[in-house]
């Protein structure tokens, strides 16, 4: 008893509030993560994650005006925050590593979690329009710049900390196009190169498969739609949404049973980016027409 009181004092210091919240999110994460499904036949005859909710909820994050006010080295702390939370988002889940999803009893899903919403202050917002684009919000250039005191950037991390996938590139095929005005999921293109999916620990891949279509054999290749990410934080646009998303298959292919990706959109753009993560990210023999987003998790704020 003296041993519990202790740990909930301990716990109650270090994590009050959204650390709290986070905590409790990264313990569930975990939880799931051990728990094995039972497959037959590359069916997904029960999963025992699904006993176990997510306790995680969407963080919210108040951006004032003194964030977006340029300091004497010309940087804008508002960047910063942004580029902390996605990479915050990447670590709750073990930088990928870990799967909290289940597969479907055949084939594909996703599952997407938003893991925090950036709100611009009245004052904030009031003083962005004001400058009409003197001062902007860059996204890309807060991932592009250092981690903290680290010796690397926020991009790196993303990129690098996973041992299996990287956030902003799905498997390793290509990374995500960070320079966009709006978040954007192109058609699938069959006249590009087909991409490669990877393992970053095993080395294993996934280029496709042969498949019998009327008799005959036919290479089937892995097709990849674009991935368009908003550079600048449109003060016209609604809250920026951050997301986690991933892919599990019910069969283990090249490069595993599933793929973790992070995205993001503002709530309120040009394209209703609802719509957008409708669209199949991916085709292929064992990714087959799967969208972004089939289901939405986690507890909103």
């Amino acid at each position: 008893m003296v041993l519990s009181l202790s740990l909930f004092f301990i716990f109650n210091e270090y994590f009050s509030g959204e650390s709290a919240e986070w905590e409790a999110c990264r313990q569930s994460i975990q939880v799931r993560n051990v728990l094995p499904d039972y497959k037959v036949a590359g069916f997904n005859i029960n999963s025992f994650k699904d006993n176990f909710p997510l306790k995680c909820k969407t963080s919210v994050v108040n951006i004032e005006k003194s964030d977006v006010l340029k300091n004497k080295d010309g940087e804008i702390k508002a960047e910063d925050i942004i580029a902390n939370k996605i990479a915050q988002c990447w670590a709750l889940y073990d930088n990928g590593d870990e799967s909290a999803f289940p597969s479907k009893i055949y084939k594909l899903s996703s599952v997407c979690m938003p893991c925090a919403r950036i709100h611009l202050t009245k004052e904030a917002k009031d003083y962005l329009i004001e400058k009409n684009g003197k001062v902007e919000i860059n996204i890309r250039r807060g991932l592009e710049s250092q981690m903290g005191d680290r010796k690397y950037t926020y991009n790196m991390y993303l990129r690098d900390s996973g041992k299996k996938f990287p956030a902003l590139n799905l498997a390793w095929s290509g990374p995500f196009d960070l320079s966009g005005g709006d978040f954007w999921v192109s058609t699938l293109d069959k006249d590009t190169i087909a991409p490669i999916f990877r393992n970053g620990l095993t080395g294993e891949k996934e280029e496709g498969s042969v498949v019998s279509i009327l008799g005959k054999d036919v290479w089937k290749s892995i097709e990849l739609s674009k991935v368009t990410l908003p550079e600048i934080y449109d003060p016209n646009k609604g809250d920026l949404l951050i997301n986690y998303g991933i892919i599990t298959s019910s069969e283990e292919g090249g490069v595993g049973g599933y793929i973790p990706y992070l995205f993001y959109f503002q709530v309120g753009q040009d394209f209703n980016p609802f719509e957008q993560v409708d669209k199949n990210l991916v085709d292929g023999f064992l990714w087959a027409n799967v969208p972004m987003c089939k289901t939405w998790d986690g507890i909103p704020a």
